[in-house]
């Protein structure tokens, strides 16, 4: 994943959408030359809702956060397609009443995926996803290492 040396989310509010864009052409074109014959997913360019996407890791696991205000848990779904998980959904569209005249609209809706290349070394069967005020947070479990083991010489 590539990432900038700033935060986009500190950036005036006119930059962050044009540092976004730019971060997903970057993040496009480096995610896809790691899918080979088609098995993973491309990072979705067209859609207008793009949350944003926090991941941490420590010892015994990786921590993902992903912002997803006014989505629905029921309306996302978690996969995982060998290295990559994949988050989609949908953002509701806010309706305006009949006779409202919008004088700005910034909040984005619609379908949303996001694909994010992992470590192979998780433990896929030990993922766990919570949401909660807006926030998913998966819990990637790491592999156990394989412990050192002393293996017994039999004679005849």
């Amino acid at each position: 994943m590539v990432h900038f040396r700033f935060p986009i989310r500190q950036l005036p509010i006119s930059l962050q959408e044009f540092a976004t864009d730019i971060e997903s052409i970057v993040e496009q074109v480096f995610n896809q030359g790691d899918c080979k014959e088609q098995k993973c997913e491309p990072v979705d360019t067209t859609s207008a809702f793009r949350p944003a996407v926090d991941i941490y890791e420590a010892e015994q696991q990786f921590d993902l956060y992903m912002d997803l205000p006014g989505v629905k848990p029921e309306s996302v779904k978690l996969e995982m397609h060998e290295d990559r998980l994949i988050v989609s959904g949908v953002r509701a569209v806010v309706e305006k009443a009949e006779g409202v005249t919008a004088h700005r609209v910034e909040r984005t809706s619609g379908p949303f995926s996001r694909s994010i290349q992992l470590p192979k070394q998780l433990d896929a069967e030990k993922i766990e996803a919570h949401f909660d005020n807006g926030v998913l947070h998966v819990s990637l479990p790491k592999q156990a290492k394989p412990q050192p083991r002393t293996i017994e010489i039999k004679t005849n």
